[in-house]
């Protein structure tokens, strides 16, 4: 159903943010690390990495997942289930919801993940299955490994019983999950979603895998310093993990609570290269093309766009494709037109790094402060914009465009406004 500019209940805004990144735990301390430029990279010392050409990560410290779930599923679920279930938590605290006002069956959640429990749960079965056997091996490991569990434990936690969907389309994922949410709230099935994606796959077994596919940097003397998106001397991504929520509710339901509103979900849209599953066309004309259909959808000009929240992961094709796609779309703009990416400062955690992006873009519409680029010192030809290089900035921003971009070629953009009355 689309989006009407007249009409409160198909009106979908933003009311709560929660985060659990390696450079913060909650909205309030990964903000405050995003503006000071903070990075959450660091050496990986969960593991033997003595084999690896690539040693870092972008690891959550300091995270208890007793404080968002119950003992049985601590002890039941996966890493990047606890992530879900954590960062729904706190968007809902954020959001000054009560729960007991609202029926559960109009209440839902749809997350998004890439490798779901590839991971901690996948790395401790097959240890139990080469010392013990079969005989070693949990039952529930084939449920809790499933992409799907860090939706369903959102709703065993928290007591959801409305739309519920999980959305595997890489890194697109969280951008996809808000998109099917909106839909959830704008057809009137669900008064409240939460959204988002979260990952946990730092693991040997995934940082060998992507040491052989060469797409990890080889920048480890200095790990706050290896992420380097746009920059002439970037070489590869820095793998990190997390997760990201935002509850989503129609306009009338927020303003018939008193909520506060940090952003209202405009358009949304996606396209595909459909060439290879690895590495972008540097043209970006797929990427182009899902900005423009979303800011049509949204009913927003190009001219409209302060500031773009870019995928920008530190990969040479990936940043190219960002760049041309966004100089295609804003025309004669595109050199004026602020552009950063938080992964210089998060490191790339897949399907969790769209939600992230949607945080920040929020945060950037609520206090006109655009966190910069970090470790951006040589420029590079190719990439030429306004990149918002190493230190934050304030600025006027009413609309906001963000992309993220998945294995398989997908592209993902959404556009994030201001809420007018």
């Amino acid at each position: 159903m689309a989006w009407s500019p007249d009409n409160p209940r198909q009106r979908v805004v933003i009311t709560g943010l929660g985060v659990v990144t390696p450079n913060g735990i909650g909205k309030e301390a990964f903000w405050q690390a995003l503006i000071a430029g903070r990075s959450g990279i660091d050496w990986i010392t969960s593991f033997d990495t003595s084999g690896l050409y690539c040693r870092i990560a972008g690891q959550v410290k300091d995270f208890d997942a007793r404080d968002y779930m119950s003992k049985r599923g601590v002890r039941m679920a996966g890493r990047f289930a606890h992530f879900s279930v954590a960062a729904s938590r706190l968007a809902l605290e954020d959001a000054g919801l009560e729960l007991s006002r609202v029926d559960p069956f109009r209440m839902g959640a749809i997350f998004g993940t890439s490798l779901a429990g590839v991971g901690n749960i996948s790395d401790d079965m097959y240890h139990r299955f080469e010392t013990e056997g079969p005989d070693g091996i949990v039952p529930s490991m084939a449920t809790e490994m499933a992409a799907h569990a860090a939706t369903s434990h959102v709703f065993i936690e928290i007591g959801f019983k409305g739309p519920n969907s999980t959305s595997a389309a890489g890194c697109v994922a969280s951008l996809d999950s808000i998109a099917v949410a909106c839909d959830a709230l704008r057809s009137g099935q669900a008064d409240v979603m939460i959204a988002g994606g979260t990952e946990a796959c730092i693991s040997p077994g995934v940082m060998a895998l992507l040491c052989k596919q060469r797409v990890l940097t080889h920048h480890n003397s200095h790990p706050d310093e290896a992420s380097r998106p746009y920059d002439l001397t970037r070489d590869g991504l820095v793998l990190s993990e997390g997760g990201g929520a935002v509850v989503l509710e129609t306009l009338e339901h927020a303003r018939e609570r008193g909520a506060t509103i940090y952003a209202e979900v405009r358009g949304y849209s996606s396209a595909t290269e459909a060439k290879r599953m690895i590495a972008a066309e540097r043209s970006g004309d797929e990427l182009a093309y899902a900005f423009e259909t979303a800011l049509l959808s949204g009913r927003v000009a190009a001219e409209q766009i302060d500031y773009v929240c870019a995928h920008g992961i530190g990969t040479r094709e990936y940043d190219i494709a960002d760049t041309n796609a966004i100089k295609q779309v804003l025309g004669e703009r595109a050199h004026n037109v602020p552009v950063s990416s938080i992964k210089s400062i998060t490191g790339q955690s897949f399907a969790a790094g769209g939600a992230l992006q949607v945080v920040s873009s929020c945060m950037t519409l609520t206090t006109g402060i655009i966190p910069p680029t970090i470790n951006y010192r040589v420029p590079d030809p190719a990439c030429d914009l306004d990149y918002v290089p190493n230190q934050a900035r304030r600025a006027r921003v009413d609309m906001v465009m963000t992309n993220s971009h998945s294995f398989g070629g997908t592209h993902a953009a959404l556009i994030l406004g201001r809420c007018a009355n």
